[in-house]
């Protein structure tokens, strides 16, 4: 049998080793402050853009792709 500093100090440790699930910021439930139909508009533009635009250069721009430079 370990003495009681022992099995203090292994409890310890073992609680440190395998700690629990982080805590998580989640809340159910209707939103705090309701969302305007400006913001999800924007918002929605904001994502379109970021997606679509990168893509849409790239195609805009394939025939400067294909062209070799010799």
């Amino acid at each position: 049998m370990l003495p009681p500093a022992a099995l203090l100090a292994r409890s310890v440790l073992r609680a440190a080793a395998r700690p629990g699930p982080a805590p998580r910021g989640l809340r159910s439930g209707p939103a705090l402050s309701p969302v305007s139909t400006a913001d999800t508009v924007l918002g929605l533009a904001a994502v379109f853009v970021s997606i679509f635009g990168p893509a849409a250069w790239v195609l805009g721009h394939i025939q400067d792709y294909r062209k070799r430079e010799e």
